[in-house]
């Protein structure tokens, strides 16, 4: 161990920063790796920090923010999340603040006011907000001491997250020209962090990527075959105690498994976007104050969210990408005591991800079909699903296409769409008698103004003032109203509406879709580790550790499901390995089959049997399959030792099919041995 005067002269700005972390924090010592950045940063290097979630990145740049003269811009990809830390440096005193989207032009104002009066150290901005060129030019005439880019990643078309806002914070770096510059992230391999170097023209930074070991945190990876299974399991975790958050793919998945809990008596609350920002508050607050809540959630959900006692994070769902896993379960166990990290695992979400992954990198059809429609009109505003419609693809994929034209600059978004209710009052509406006083206040006011049976069109603010409710008031008894069947609502176009910047066909148009090819590529990639990672045989630890980047992983780690075993009980039925429900033939035997190989061999089958415009039980029927995917034959003969193969069948389908049981087997399936169904003597019928 470096004794404290060799760090001293290794480290020549720890002393100052050991007297800031106890005056401005109120901590008596740094967090392992927090030292040796910190003094990189006071210094004047330009530095990369890759620190896992919990371990104390933000320190790494509010600290020196405090020490050095000027003001410290630190660009976040999240509203919430700088607000969290705003409040988190104000309730110690420290004067910081936020500039984004979710402020009036008045409290704007007066911020850049006090900003200009130097009266803040710390300035939490989005990345977006340097489309401004008075902003961009106000803080280059303050001049920036520090400028920190948290969430890195972000930077990189190679990371989990890439945005495009961020790949242009090198010209802005170029034009601020601060003294240092400090980019931070939990996650970022070797690739991605070349990525940061070169997107923000940094000379020789330093590179801190140490500390991704979480060894109190058990890795365990659970196969399991369904939602019921899924819900089991997290109620099993969530009965061992202590909170926990439970990830899901999305908003219906979510609202599916938080149903499922409640049943369950367990104490859980519901996160994702698609709520009201009240709800989600509410939910959030909850689960902080709460000492054995649970959370389900999407991954909206986790960004600042800093509780030191969550005992489980559960993925019910394969993320994308390793890089996004790590980061959110590492928000379990922060405060040192042991805490699981489960990944429930089908492989038919692969599937999915890869679905969603290709809807939204659309095909060049589905492109070039969404511009012909725009340019049919001058503005269109009936919202995406309507356009969806016109071109016969999916909201995805259309979302998709229109963000694709809008980075290109080919097309631009207005405003939210602002328009009258259509309101019809039911039969119901003379004789209903609702219970809440603003309601019964809003249904009089209908009933004196519109006629029962009749569409009547209407504005939010019109109510309000006949009712002397404030609007939100209003829309909450409308849908009271409208879920009791006392009134028919059509609500007004909510959307923004789209209108393309130029009109020219399609093929003229000057777009690049090579990134968009590249980085679908890229995605289906990242999905590719990330499901190696469940398939692993070896130590998972070393697998992730090795991934980052830190060499010095063990193979065995004796806290993952591999090197110790899984500390999950199995959902009833659940395995790698699957019985499939019993025939409908009775005393027909059940197979043990390899829920990957009939997976993947049923896909193939059904995008085979398209092509050949054929039934799929012509290729395969479905007892052959299962006994393929019991048997997993690598070879001519293992193969048409299977009852229903032959060698027509080998010839045209033997090397796919031979692919895939390699697949299943690398994963650590084994075959079956065929079951041999007992000899039954045949009875002798005696004549009467």
């Amino acid at each position: 161990m470096m004794n404290m005067r060799a760090m001293l002269e290794s480290l020549p700005f720890l002393e100052d920063a050991q007297r800031g972390l106890v005056r401005y924090f109120g901590l008596s010592e740094f967090r392992p790796g927090q030292a040796p950045v910190i003094n990189s940063v006071l210094s004047g290097r330009n530095t990369v920090v890759v620190m896992p979630t919990g371990a104390g990145k933000s320190l790494c740049y509010q600290l020196p923010a405090l020490l050095l003269p000027g003001i410290t811009l630190v660009v976040s990809p999240l509203i919430a999340l700088m607000k969290d830390q705003v409040e988190q440096l104000t309730a110690k005193g420290i004067p910081a603040t936020f500039i984004n989207s979710s402020l009036s032009d008045l409290e704007r104002a007066e911020r850049l006011r006090k900003l200009r009066a130097r009266e803040y150290k710390l300035l939490y901005v989005a990345p977006e907000r340097f489309r401004s060129g008075s902003f961009l030019e106000l803080i280059s005439e303050l001049g920036v001491e520090l400028f920190a880019v948290d969430e890195a990643h972000c930077i990189s078309q190679w990371g989990h997250d890439f945005r495009p806002d961020y790949a242009l914070l090198g010209q802005v770096r170029k034009r601020l020209r601060p003294p240092r510059t400090v980019a931070l992230t939990a996650t970022a391999t070797p690739e991605v962090r070349d990525d940061i170097v070169r997107v923000l023209l940094m000379k020789e930074p330093r590179v801190f990527a140490q500390g991704f070991d979480r060894p109190n945190l058990f890795l365990d990876v659970v196969n399991v075959n369904g939602d019921e299974e899924r819900r089991q399991a997290c109620a099993q975790l969530a009965a061992k105690g202590g909170s926990g958050i439970i990830y899901c793919s999305t908003r219906k998945a979510a609202e599916g498994m938080h149903s499922a809990l409640v049943t369950r008596k367990v104490r859980a609350v519901l996160y994702h976007a698609g709520m009201e920002d009240d709800a989600r508050r509410r939910a959030q607050e909850d689960f902080m104050s709460a000492k054995e809540a649970v959370a389900v959630a999407t991954n909206a959900f986790g960004m600042g969210i800093d509780k030191s006692d969550i005992r489980f994070v559960a993925h019910a769902n394969i993320p994308r990408a390793v890089e996004a896993y790590y980061q959110e379960i590492g928000r379990a166990g922060r405060d040192g005591n042991p805490a699981t990290a489960v990944l429930l695992f089908n492989h038919a979400d692969v599937y999915t991800q890869e679905r969603l992954i290709e809807g939204s990198h659309p095909s060049e059809s589905v492109l070039s079909d969404v511009w012909s429609a725009l340019q049919g009109v001058e503005e269109f505003d009936r919202g995406v699903h309507a356009l969806a419609g016109m071109v016969g693809a999916s909201e995805f994929e259309v979302s998709a296409a229109l963000k694709i034209f809008e980075r290109e600059g080919k097309l631009e978004r207005g405003g939210r769409g602002e328009g009258e209710y259509g309101l019809t009052l039911t039969d119901k509406a003379p004789t209903a008698q609702p219970h809440a006083a603003e309601t019964q206040r809003l249904l009089r006011s209908l009933l004196e103004t519109f006629p029962v049976g009749r569409q009547a069109t209407t504005e939010l603010p019109i109510l309000a003032r006949r009712t002397a409710l404030s609007e939100e008031e209003v829309r909450h008894a409308l849908g009271l109203l409208e879920k009791a069947g006392v009134v028919w609502v059509r609500k007004p176009f909510a959307g923004r509406s789209i209108r393309a910047l130029e009109r020219v066909p399609f093929r003229e148009l000057s777009v690049d879709l090579s990134r968009v090819r590249t980085q679908e590529r890229h995605n289906l990639l990242m999905l590719k580790r990330m499901t190696d990672y469940a398939y692993t045989p070896k130590c998972r630890r070393a697998f992730i550790l090795n991934y980052f980047g830190q060499a010095d992983a063990a193979t065995v780690c004796g806290t993952c499901d591999r090197c110790a075993g899984s500390m999950m009980p199995k959902p009833s039925g659940s395995s790698s390995r699957t019985a499939p429900p019993a025939s409908g033939v009775s005393g027909a035997p059940v197979r043990v089959y390899s829920e990957l190989a009939s997976t993947e061999l049923r896909r193939w089958r059904k995008d085979l049997a398209k092509d050949l415009g054929v039934a799929p039980f012509i290729i395969f029927n479905d007892a052959t399959l299962l006994g393929i995917s019991a048997e997993l034959p690598v070879d001519r003969e293992s193969f048409l030792a299977v009852k229903g193969t032959g060698e027509s069948r080998w010839e045209r389908f033997g090397p796919k099919v031979v692919e895939i049981c390699l697949m299943a087997r690398a994963a650590g399936h084994e075959p079956q041995v065929s079951p041999v169904p007992p000899r039954v003597r045949k009875s002798k019928l005696r004549r009467p």
